[in-house]
């Protein structure tokens, strides 16, 4: 055989090894591994900042709701009707300092017998990367108050209801 033939041979099996892959076709693959870890990472830690606010804020309300009732309950059993405790209720609320810029209303109040009833509704906005999801949170709370009638000598009063509640709903 020829020398160039040999040579030939040579380049022609070296040719016809396989070549150990390139990093050309990998180049993709820890972006996406990183993006959805990043995603990730920014999903929990809007969890981690907006889900104590929230519960503070949801705690506040329910705070809120038991003091109006209070007002409500003091202000029927002073002699008050029931659009002088709302108004006793609107007042106590607009004192409270707003949480978080989301001030509190009055949503409705009942009375029965001497139990009243106050449900009041603020909000929360998300301020994290969950605001892309839900970027306003209604929270709505209840508290109720008993009024314990008391008469002049400081016994318990025969009347187990207020005269502005009715004793049925």
């Amino acid at each position: 055989m020829p020398a160039s033939a040999v040579g030939q041979r040579r380049r022609a099996s070296v040719s016809l090894r396989p070549r150990p892959p390139s990093s050309n076709g990998q180049r993709g693959d820890y972006a996406i591994f990183i993006a959805v870890i990043v995603a990730a990472l920014l999903l929990f830690g809007g969890i981690a900042y907006d889900a104590p606010r929230l519960i503070t804020a949801r705690q506040h309300a329910v705070y809120n709701a038991s003091e109006a009732a209070k007002v409500a309950v003091a202000t029927i059993a002073a002699g008050g009707t029931q659009a002088h405790a709302s108004s006793a209720v609107q007042a106590r609320l607009a004192a409270v300092p707003a949480l978080y810029g989301a001030p509190t209303s009055l949503l409705r109040l009942e009375c029965v017998g001497s139990l009243v009833e106050v449900t009041v509704q603020t909000w929360y906005r998300n301020r994290s990367a969950l605001a892309v999801f839900r970027e306003r949170q209604t929270i709505t709370a209840t508290g109720a108050a008993e009024a314990q009638l008391i008469g002049p000598s400081g016994e318990p009063s025969g009347r187990g209801y207020l005269p502005e509640c009715p004793l049925t709903i």
